[in-house]
């Protein structure tokens, strides 16, 4: 039983009655509202008048939205069955039912159709798939772009790595900065050492451009550190012109073949060793001077006296004197350093002087110093070594030991830490150990170029060297074991460091050295690994990252300096262009000196040449071209019309010209500065084509005259100026007058360019405001009512309003929304 039932079954229906007239009383209390008692028929009949009304009410919007429709050409029942073949139809490629077994000729119709519906499908997957493959490429490449630009950024600003470093006392090779340098210009972003570099990377480009014999750019960057003063950098550049000796300037050789070849190997190797004996003379040179007391130096000038002198100053210990000694000082030790200098004619005279004693050694260092590759055969090589093995090995004189290694190349394995305590020392030995060969199969007690290069770069590595205290002397190290690249790379880590490093590079660059990447967004340094015959270790360095990484910090304020360093980029490809150009285009629009690098035009016509004209004079209007492209391509469309204008191209410069115009052509000019920019660039172009009489599109020319004048109608506007303003207006005849004209003007509407169809609204209000005024001037109660002119005045006004309203109406151009309503306001207030 229900709750319901229950509560029935206790109550009567007298209380039910009462309960009921009790509220029956509270409704009549509530005075507020009205009484209205109706009986059923009544409700009946207001029910079905208020259902005939609803469906009237949704006829009429049927009906309403029939007519919109059909204004524009669209028949309402055909697009009633369209929508409903539409929803019917499925929206995706299913397969159709499979057709009766013993329908022969339907099941085949149906498999045909099943199958091309399967392609369909198929490749509408692909297609997507491809698409979304293509979109995330893109956005990883444009991501990937970003990246490198803003770490560019970083890397390239002061400060970015700041590594101090020690000074060692000798050939350590650390550097400080030359506080007794002329004093930084406030107008230059470069430092001393840059202006010292800039100065001759200008001359060497000078040359080049005049089409002279270029000289060696190391030899020039050494006269220009020369006079720094700075004698470890001196030092460094004595090192690198050493090492550009050997690869004749314009040789046809490419890097690879001259890193990879046998004899630009050899050449390498010897002129390393000959700058390392070349330093030492001259550090023995410096220590023999400084103590000439105890050096005691005379007799006949000559490496020779210069050892026993320096020996006297330095002592040596670990030496025998079984085989003799020259004025006191043991034989080996005067041999091993003779050697170490690299005065092979010294050591002949020792040899030759102790021929008694030395016996057959003397006929292998008279081969040895007799041979400009300083090698002995292989017959007395072995004879050597077996000898080395038999009893020189043991020997108590480390420096007879030394002597035995460095001639016949024994025990590649053995450091001689007693005789050489110093780095440079250790790697000249080496160096004297390496074998060139293109023989992959050597023995075990030889070194290679490239087992050299591993034990220095590899297993020792940075640590084991304290480069991040001494760089300059891990560079030597990199350096003289033809790893230039690796050597390059580390240098420009260090922020004092980093311009060194680039004319390093360009230096070895000239003079074909120098293995680059061809990628223009690629690391600094590749880790591509490229052995050609197990001979050598090259690396690509990313030459044009590293001098754009370096010109970064000053281009901004010396962008002739910036150029010319770009200039060694004329020859790298980047994106189907050339790299200089595309260098060229940044660099212009980052410092917006177009007039300096690009030139500009005369009042005649003519370009006066800019900064860029000195690299290529005869190609400077493409690269003007493509510096406007590029310009154009980013959306700066008001430097990218000065360009054009500059490389004659008029009709593009006209067209951007146009694009910018028509955003501002309704603007006022005080509150929007970009219109009377604008306004005064078109006019000075226009008032010059016109001098000139250039050749151009006339459609482009009329629409840019048109916006013009429409700029020149809204100034007036503006200004309050209502007839002046009225008679442009008719002067440019866009707009009826009258409702004859209506029809005119809307077909003439439709060729005018989408710059000016842009303003067509403006244009209206401003038009219709300017009408309003007209007409309020001659109601204003203080001026005579009834005159024939003022009449005449008002009613031309209004008919030329009904007309605009009309023109609005039937343009065949989306206007803003409020337009029309607006334009009835006015021409409400007008009557």
């Amino acid at each position: 039983m229900s709750k319901f039932d229950t509560y029935m079954a206790h109550v009567g229906f007298d209380d039910l009655l009462q309960q009921a007239e009790q509220l029956s009383t509270g409704l009549d209390a509530a005075i507020e509202l009205p009484q209205v008692q109706r009986n059923f028929h009544q409700i009946l009949d207001a029910g079905q008048r208020l259902c005939a009304k609803t469906q009237q009410e949704q006829d009429n919007a049927q009906v309403k939205a029939s007519l919109l429709l059909s204004t524009h050409g669209h028949d309402i029942p055909k697009i009633s069955e369209r929508l409903k073949t539409l929803s019917s139809t499925p929206h995706t490629l299913e397969p159709l039912e499979a057709g009766c077994d013993t329908d022969i000729e339907g099941f085949l119709r149906n498999e045909r159709e099943n199958a091309i519906l399967a392609i369909v499908e198929e490749q509408k997957q692909n297609t997507f798939c491809d698409v979304e493959k293509r979109y995330w490429q893109t956005q990883m490449k444009a991501w990937e772009n970003e990246k490198q630009q803003i770490l560019n950024r970083l890397i390239g600003s002061d400060g970015a790595l700041n590594f101090s470093h020690e000074i060692n006392e000798y050939r350590g090779l650390g550097v400080t900065q030359n506080k007794e340098a002329a004093g930084v210009n406030p107008r230059t972003s470069m430092g001393p050492w840059e202006l010292a570099y800039a100065r001759e990377i200008h001359e060497f480009n000078d040359e080049v451009i005049e089409g002279k014999l270029s000289p060696n750019l190391a030899e020039l960057c050494r006269n220009g550190a020369e006079k720094m003063k700075e004698v470890n950098i001196s030092a460094l550049w004595m090192m690198v012109s050493y090492m550009t000796e050997t690869v004749p300037l314009g040789t046809a050789n490419s890097t690879t073949d001259i890193r990879t070849s046998k004899h630009y190997l050899e050449k390498l190797i010897n002129q390393a060793r000959t700058y390392l004996e070349h330093s030492y003379k001259e550090y023995m040179q410096n220590c023999v001077y400084a103590r000439p007391h105890v050096a005691q130096l005379g007799g006949t000038p000559g490496t020779l006296n210069l050892v026993k002198s320096f020996l006297k100053v330095f002592p040596v210990s670990g030496v025998g004197y079984e085989d003799g000694d020259i004025d006191g000082i043991p034989l080996w030790a005067v041999i091993f350093y003779c050697l170490r200098c690299g005065d092979l004619e010294a050591v002949m005279e020792v040899v030759k002087h102790h021929e008694h004693i030395l016996h057959e050694f003397s006929v292998w260092v008279e081969e040895y110093c007799g041979k400009s590759n300083r090698k002995l055969s292989s017959a007395s090589e072995n004879k050597m070594k077996i000898q080395y093995k038999r009893t020189i090995r043991t020997c108590t004189d480390l420096y007879k030991v030394a002597v035995y290694c460095v001639l016949a190349r024994c025990d590649v394995s053995e450091v001689h830490q007693e005789v050489v305590s110093k780095t440079e020392d250790y790697l000249w030995l080496k160096l004297c150990q390496v074998v060139v060969s293109e023989d992959s199969e050597l023995q075990a007690d030889q070194l290679t170029l490239l087992r050299l290069q591993k034990l220095l770069s590899v297993d020792y590595g940075e640590t084991h060297f304290g480069a991040s205290s001494n760089p300059l002397l891990y560079f030597q190290i990199l350096f003289l074991t033809c790893q230039f690249e690796s050597a390059i790379e580390f240098l420009s880590r260090f922020d004092t460091l980093r311009c060194h490093a680039v004319h390093v590079a360009l230096s070895m660059h000239t003079q074909g050295l120098l293995a680059t990447s061809t990628a223009l967004h690629a690391n600094l340094l590749s880790q591509e690994t490229f052995e050609e015959n197990g001979m050598a270790i090259i690396r690509r360095l990313n030459l044009s990252r590293l001098i754009m990484l370096y010109t970064r910090k000053f281009e901004a304020t010396d962008p002739r300096e910036a150029l010319n360093y770009f200039f060694f980029l004329r020859d790298v490809r980047a994106e189907g262009q050339s790299l200089f150009a595309y260098c060229v285009s940044e660099l212009v629009r980052e410092t917006g000196e177009f007039e300096m690098l690009l030139g500009q035009l005369n009042k005649d016509g003519t370009r006066k040449p800019g900064a860029i004209d000195k690299y290529c004079a005869d190609d400077s209007k493409n690269l003007i071209s493509k510096v406007a492209a590029d310009t154009e391509t980013r959306g700066l469309y008001e430097d990218a019309v000065h360009l054009h204008d500059l490389t004659g191209n008029h009709d593009q410069a006209i067209t951007l010209l146009n694009r910018l115009l028509c955003c501002v052509v309704s603007k006022v000019d005080s509150v929007h500065p970009d219109r009377l920019r604008l306004k005064t660039l078109a006019l000075n172009i226009a008032e010059r084509y016109k001098a000139l009489s250039v050749e151009m599109s006339h459609k482009l020319l009329s629409t840019f005259h048109l916006l013009l004048d429409l700029m020149t109608f809204f100034d007036l506007y503006h200004a309050n100026k209502i007839e002046q303003a009225l008679d442009i207006v008719r002067e440019l005849q866009m707009l009826p007058t009258s409702s004859e004209q209506v029809q005119a003007k809307v077909d003439a509407f439709k060729l005018y360019a989408d710059e000016v169809r842009q303003n067509v609204a403006d244009l209206l209000l401003a038009v219709m405001n300017l009408l309003t005024r007209q007409c309020n001037q001659q109601q204003n109660p203080n001026k005579s009512i009834g005159t024939k002119a003022g009449d005449t005045v008002v009613s031309n006004a209004r008919a030329s309003a009904r007309a605009l309203i009309t023109f609005a109406g039937m343009l065949p151009y989306h206007l803003p929304g409020d337009t029309t309503a607006q334009m009835v306001q006015l021409e409400v207030q007008m009557n």
